[in-house]
């Protein structure tokens, strides 16, 4: 497993809004397609954070396991305490996030406000 992924999933733990951003490149494109959300640009994409960390203020990741091959990652986690698993794949530009998709399960967890 990657330091990259472990840390990133810690500053999402520590609500640690520019430590999260810091992952993402300024044009990042990221989209949540179990909520139907997305964010193009650092400055959509620090809405999305601080809104999730609104949201889900308890919400801590289980790194499950990870694969980079070149520019592209797949990585899994479970969102505890929910129990809650997911995937999100993308690509790597400069050793920071451009592209993230996030695939969870939204039968086990609503989120609040959404």
């Amino acid at each position: 497993m990657s330091t990259f992924f472990r840390d990133y999933f810690r500053a999402w733990d520590d609500l640690d809004l520019d430590g999260v951003l810091a992952f993402f490149t300024d044009d990042v494109v990221y989209e949540d397609t179990t909520i139907e959300h997305g964010a193009t640009g650092i400055a959509q994409m620090r809405k999305f954070v601080q809104a999730s960390f609104e949201n889900v203020p308890d919400a801590k990741f289980d790194h499950v396991g990870d694969v980079v091959s070149g520019d592209a990652f797949a990585v899994e986690w479970v969102m505890q305490p929910m129990g809650v698993r997911g995937v999100s794949i993308g690509s790597l530009r400069d050793g920071k996030i451009c592209k993230q998709r996030d695939y969870w399960n939204g039968a086990r967890f609503q989120v609040p406000n959404t």
